[in-house]
């Protein structure tokens, strides 16, 4: 215990926001029951209030979250964490133009953190290709042959054309065009097929000083999008541990 009330309060509120979403996925009715049970000095701050949103959608439902979303956003409309989760809520909701005004906040938003934060494109860009370059190497023969002509982009976000599109802009990874068999049948589309990954959302989902964690996260992203390159669905994917 610290002689820093704040500083003790920020400590209670990581605690139990870590607490909550270990639950989440295995017992959303605890991890709620955990969230509201916080003392009022941590109740209030945001990440308590996301973390019950999360809970109460995992127990109740994304829409039965909607207000305590709405209600954070607008207190809180810096808060991009809180805009993603509300624009997922939308979503599911048939509220699509709401849905991508949220989305382009939060492009938005992480791109303002980025630029604060000193985030580097170049540097990023560089490690995550060396590493996909790796993963490529390492593929079988058959499948290597069949990737000639399919690029590996990097680039910092999707852009707002794509996130116009409800695109995900904390997407890891994309892939767009002919999958392998309309290729291998000459298939003619508008779009060539191409794998992105995105350095900014890579760097924002891992510790950047973990070269381990970097690389595996960069296989399982580019493994998961060249799958979708050979047909395979998402459940197909999460499955062969790669969703």
């Amino acid at each position: 215990m610290s002689d820093d009330p704040a500083e003790d309060n920020e400590r209670k509120v990581l605690d139990l926001v870590l607490h909550v979403e270990e639950q989440l996925e295995s017992n959303p009715l605890a991890a709620l029951e955990l969230a509201e049970q916080a003392p009022p000095e941590s109740a209030a701050h945001p990440e308590v209030r996301l973390a019950r949103a999360r809970a109460i959608a995992a127990a109740k439902g994304a829409p039965a979250a909607r207000t305590a979303l709405e209600a954070l956003a607008k207190e809180e409309p810096h808060f991009a964490e809180a805009r993603h989760a509300l624009a997922l809520v939308y979503e599911e909701v048939g509220e699509l133009e709401a849905c991508t005004r949220e989305l382009l906040e939060v492009r938005r938003l992480d791109a303002v953190s980025d630029a604060k934060d000193g985030f580097s494109l170049d540097e990023v860009a560089e490690r995550v290709k060396t590493i996909s370059e790796r993963v490529m190497d390492d593929l079988p023969a058959k499948f290597r042959r069949r990737l000639i002509g399919v690029p590996i982009l990097i680039e910092e976000r999707p852009s707002e054309d794509l996130v116009r599109e409800r695109f995900d802009p904390r997407s890891l990874g994309l892939f767009e065009g002919p999958v392998d068999a309309e290729r291998q049948i000459g298939d003619v589309a508008p779009t060539p097929t191409r794998i992105v990954l995105y350095a900014a959302n890579l760097a924002a989902f891992v510790d950047l000083a973990d070269e381990e964690e970097l690389a595996a996260e960069v296989e399982v992203t580019l493994l998961h999008e060249i799958g979708h390159y050979f047909g395979l669905g998402e459940d197909e994917l999460e499955a062969l541990g790669l969703g």
